[in-house]
């Protein structure tokens, strides 16, 4: 005789069955037709009434709902009927299979207390529930579908930690065969009943049958163990690189409570405020997300984590040591880590020292948020003076044309490319030809930048000319290189308005420069 799939099941009940990474909670099995059919369900209770369960194979629940209802009692012959927001066995569901008797299909439901303890967002394109993890990242708690539900180990591990609950994960498998199989016995122990019958089969087409039915008993963890408010995990700190050089690198923990600080803790250690270097390029990550805002000194993660720092600073960017540690979750360290480097004489921004250590207001030193800042602050006083605005809004689907504007984080053509196109469209794109034309006397042509230009006049700009000569380089650069493909118009395009192909950053930079120029030129004009 030779071993069947009822092997396999044994198998899989004594060493997989609730260890691995998902853990089947619940699940409709083949058909008879089929010759394999079967079922796996799970019920939570305390730890005493899962211990008695044990003394017995089969199933505490059947699959269903646990509904509310009343339950009608007699006492002195007197009826009375009581209502109860569930059945009053001791039994936890957590699937909830409700049916509606063909009027409606039927669907799967979850245990209201998982959800709500783990706060989960059900993913209805994906069939799925949600959950956030400190850094804000996606993490997928429940997998649904009409025959199956799967629930990941740790969430499940941490409910029945915090409710001091064990599971019982009930099971049952039938198999049919022609041929005869190895027998397996039967087993029962404190966390493992499985009880095997076989016979002759009862399934046209089939000689015999072998079927498993009973439970497992997955302890709670102690209650300190579930991970959830006030027993959350330690948090992890990465050591980051404050000094040395590559060869003898000196390191330290950004675990504030090792740090020094102004009220004499920690007196041999690094201060809270040591600055921490890293490349620019540990940006990229987060201007490619809307779900991530980046401003002057403050990089955020909406509705999950905020850090201070230093993006004023030329070709670095700086964090305080103690920061790192304190408001960035241990895997955002972890990415932050790759992109450090020693500091080798590179300092903080003149604006960071002033906000961070004299208390002082000091305007940005970067480009981009001076460009933005300005073209903000324009748009809205124009608005409030003309009647109407200079640059027209983006579109919702374009507006990460005006977020994406930033120094460059490299020096490749690509990202130059880019940040040019989104240069053009926040500005050239958007201005409000309808509203130029009506205050320039004469202003008959459509070219947006040539009316800009005779607004400038009118308003005695001073330098307009080289404003309408930047606007114009910024258009060529965009419509030679970025929207079709690049030749030896873009080749001239670039030598005729100074743009250094060796640094890329540098000449970005400046044209964001002359951009604010122009910005606080008509603010002046406004009397700003």
């Amino acid at each position: 005789m030779a071993a069947g799939p009822h092997h396999t099941d044994m198998e899989f009940l004594m060493a997989e069955h609730g260890e691995g990474t998902w853990v089947t909670v619940f699940e409709h099995i083949g058909d008879l037709r089929s010759g394999r059919q079967g079922a796996l369900y799970c019920a939570l209770a305390d730890k005493d009434v899962s211990a008695r369960a044990m003394a017995d194979y089969g199933w505490d629940v059947q699959i269903g709902t646990d509904a509310p209802g009343f339950v009608t009692s007699y006492s002195g012959g007197e009826e009375t009927s009581t209502y109860y927001p569930r059945s009053a066995d001791p039994f936890q569901r957590l699937v909830y299979q409700r049916t509606f008797h063909g009027r409606k299909d039927g669907y799967i439901e979850l245990c209201e207390e998982f959800r709500l303890l783990h706060n989960l967002y059900f993913d209805a394109k994906a069939n799925q529930y949600i959950t956030f993890d400190e850094a804000g990242d996606e993490v997928v708690v429940v997998k649904l579908s009409a025959d199956r539900v799967e629930v990941r180990r740790s969430y499940l591990r941490s409910f029945m930690a915090a409710t001091q609950r064990d599971l019982l994960l009930y099971f049952e498998f039938t198999h049919h065969f022609n041929d005869p199989v190895d027998p397996i016995e039967s087993v029962a122990s404190d966390t493992l009943r499985a009880e095997v019958y076989s016979g002759g089969a009862y399934v046209a087409g089939y000689k015999y049958f072998v079927r498993i039915v009973g439970k497992k008993r997955l302890l709670a963890a102690p209650l300190h163990e579930c991970g959830i408010a006030p027993f959350e995990k330690a948090k992890r700190f990465e050591a980051f690189l404050i000094g040395g050089d590559d060869d003898a690198p000196i390191l330290h923990t950004s675990d504030p409570a090792t740090l020094r600080d102004y009220f004499g803790g920690n007196p041999d250690a690094p201060h809270y405020l040591t600055p921490v270097f890293f490349r620019m390029e540990v940006m990229k990550k987060y201007y490619g997300s809307s779900d991530y805002e980046i401003e002057d000194g403050r990089l955020s993660r909406k509705g999950a984590w905020s850090l201070r720092l230093d993006n004023n600073a030329p070709g670095h960017v700086s964090v305080f040591l103690g920061d790192l540690g304190r408001e960035l979750p241990s895997k955002e360290q972890l990415y932050w880590k790759s992109f450090n480097i020693v500091p080798d004489g590179r300092t903080m921004s003149h604006a960071n020292f002033a906000r961070s250590f004299l208390g002082q207001f000091h305007e940005s030193e970067n480009p981009a948020h001076l460009f933005k800042q300005k073209f903000t602050r324009l748009n809205k006083r124009w608005a409030e003076r003309a009647g109407w605005e200079l640059f027209l809004p983006l579109a919702d689907k374009d507006r990460h044309f005006f977020d994406d504007i930033r120094s460059l984080l490299t020096n490749e053509q690509a990202e130059f490319d880019a940040l040019i196109l989104c240069l053009a469209k926040t500005t050239i794109d958007s201005l409000n030809v309808k509203g130029i034309r009506k205050s320039v006397e004469g202003g008959e042509t459509d070219k947006s930048i040539a009316l800009l230009g005779q607004l400038l006049a009118r308003l005695n700009v001073p330098d307009a000319e080289a404003y309408v000569t930047l606007l114009h380089g910024v258009q060529t650069v965009r419509s030679t290189g970025v929207a079709h493909r690049k030749g030896t118009d873009y080749e001239k395009a670039v030598a005729r308005y100074g743009i250094d192909a060796n640094d890329y950053a540098e000449a970005f930079n400046a044209i964001l420069l002359q951009f604010v120029r122009l910005f606080d030129a008509l603010l002046d004009d406004l009397g700003e």
